[in-house]
């Protein structure tokens, strides 16, 4: 392991490589406020690149309803979980003026642990935490879909039985739109042990060479978003 400056949690962190940075980066940039999750994107992506035999399952770009829905299924709930179980450090935040900094740390310092670090304090024979969704909560890409929440609500096990009632907005859901996030520190490529996952150079695009691939899953299990997906007739 080695250290790394994150930017997005306001400190160094250990990462199994050097720092090493594109020339250049691709983003996308999904604007929340205007999304009414009509799924012409999902769609427009899955026709263009997932309609092969053994990709049945595979949504690389997908919206979802928050709170409640996940492609796969609670993704970011069971990696929370696995931090928030057996982090040495609290999942705090800290937003004070000497702890923010404009290029260094603009959304101030996080003070738990990364799933790299865990790991290595845990001393696990992988490069961060993890898990392999089972083959059920891949299979239901627009679960909850339009599902509101509240506070009170188990956002596992119950679904909101009222209508809102104003002036308290009590009931509530987003649309989150997601794909690769092609990641500064992707733990894909650090968790690959063939290092078949390489970020590009000229553009920060994160990418799988096939010919390396073995399909140890390795990427899947910890991806904490679950985006490289495994495809078993290739």
């Amino acid at each position: 392991m080695t250290l790394v400056h994150n930017w997005h949690l306001g400190r160094t962190m250990e990462y199994p490589y050097f720092e090493s940075r594109p020339k250049q980066q691709f983003a996308a940039v999904f604007n929340i406020n205007r999304c009414i999750a009509c799924q012409t994107c999902t769609m427009a992506h899955k026709s263009t690149w997932t309609y092969s035999k053994g990709q049945e399952y595979m949504w690389w770009n997908n919206v979802e309803t928050k709170p409640y829905g996940g492609y796969p299924q609670f993704w970011d709930h069971k990696i929370l979980q696995l931090l928030w179980d057996n982090g040495n450090n609290p999942m705090e935040w800290y937003t004070s003026a000497e702890d923010m900094d404009e290029k260094k740390a603009p959304y101030g310092l996080y003070n738990g642990d990364t799933i790299f670090e865990l790991a290595k304090t845990k001393g696990l024979n992988q490069m961060a935490v993890g898990y392999i969704p089972d083959d059920k909560e891949w299979r239901f890409p627009n679960i909850y879909e339009d599902t509101a929440a509240s506070e009170k609500v188990n956002y596992e096990t119950e679904a909101a039985k009222e209508s809102s009632e104003l002036p308290e907005h009590k009931r509530w859901f987003f649309y989150l739109q997601r794909i690769c996030n092609h990641c500064t520190y992707p733990a894909c490529l650090a968790a690959c042990p063939r290092k078949a996952i390489y970020k590009r150079k000229e553009d920060g695009i994160v990418l799988i060479d096939q010919k390396r691939c073995r399909g140890y899953r390795k990427c899947v299990e910890q991806c904490p978003y679950k985006k490289p997906m495994y495809r078993g007739e290739t």
